[in-house]
């Protein structure tokens, strides 16, 4: 009687102690419900999409799965050339005046000069460069397009165009060239080859200065950083002096000769933001301020004509 009550009192505590044992097992990662979620692989088509879109460098270490699902962000002030171009071309073309040339409007006659008359219009009349077109093509001078925040930027067209010297004049108190673009980086080398004293009164955001220039002297002026449009450059002395600066991020830019016609050469291929600017438009831009959408074809040049509507002239 005694040895049966123990036996059963022994078969029970051991059925509780495998109970107890394998509860602990379950609970501890071996078959359990919480095993099942400790785990999660993504699916393959994300990684491999994940894996395209990311950049590894050879040597270094690619990213984990959980890095690879997380969403990434891009910085907007990235520079362009370092994203690789599908090519280069050309962009060529002419812009026209959709008119009759307008008259010719005088802004100092002959002899008449406010100011230093001996050396200002002393031999012929000063006249306004705002719209000039050639009688016979009706292209339009003085027209400035730039190229909107390039896709890529080629390394030999942006060292070149960063490390440039350009004259920026007055002769007979006029301004030479009416309207001058640089790439940010660049030196304007304010030049007065006058007899007379001018000062260049810049009224850019990032580029503005106001040098007094004796007769005959030069100053280089580093420019500052890049512009979103083109500002205005006068001389106070001599107040009909006025021309157009335009600095900007990229090497790709041209000023209209007096034809109308510009060149811009090695432009990223593909889908580019081209700017067409002109002062006497209305607002200045000729096509959107952001630029209209012009397919660039590699190895080759794409044509870009444009007319100016008279009723567009202020």
């Amino acid at each position: 009687m005694m040895m049966t009550s123990w036996t059963r009192k022994t078969i029970v505590a051991a059925l509780a102690l495998a109970g107890t044992l394998l509860l602990s097992v379950a609970g501890c990662g071996g078959q359990g419900p919480q095993s099942e979620q400790a785990v999660v692989v993504p699916p393959p088509d994300e990684v491999n999409v994940a894996r395209t879109g990311t950049s590894t460098a050879p040597g270094s270490t690619a990213p984990s799965a959980t890095s690879a699902t997380a969403p990434t962000t891009s910085s907007p002030s990235a520079p362009a050339e370092n994203v690789k171009a599908e090519g280069w071309g050309t962009l060529k073309g002419q812009i026209t005046f959709n008119s009759n040339p307008p008259e010719t409007k005088v802004e100092v006659e002959k002899g008449k000069a406010s100011k230093d008359p001996n050396v200002c219009a002393s031999e012929s009349p000063i006249v306004s460069e705002r719209l000039v077109v050639d009688p016979a093509t009706k292209g339009v001078k003085n027209v400035l397009i730039f190229v909107r925040r390039p896709s890529a930027v080629k390394e030999e067209a942006k060292q070149a165009a960063s490390k440039a010297e350009i004259e920026f004049d007055q002769v007979k108190c006029v301004f030479k060239p009416h309207v001058l673009v640089v790439m940010n980086g660049a030196k304007i080398v304010m030049k007065n080859s006058d007899p007379v004293p001018h000062n260049i009164n810049s009224k850019l955001k990032n580029n503005g200065t106001n040098p007094s220039l004796a007769a005959g002297t030069a100053t280089p002026f580093p420019t500052q950083g890049p512009e979103n449009t083109p500002g205005q450059v006068e001389c106070n002395i001599h107040p009909w002096m006025k021309a157009w600066w335009m600095v900007t991020d990229n090497p790709y830019f041209a000023v209209t000769d007096d034809k109308g016609n510009f060149e811009i050469k090695d432009v990223p291929a593909g889908t580019q933001k081209i700017v067409v600017w002109q002062e006497s438009v209305v607002g200045g831009f000729i096509t959107p301020a952001a630029g209209q959408s012009v397919n660039i074809k590699a190895g080759d040049t794409t044509p870009l004509d444009l007319k100016i509507e008279p009723g567009k002239v202020r």
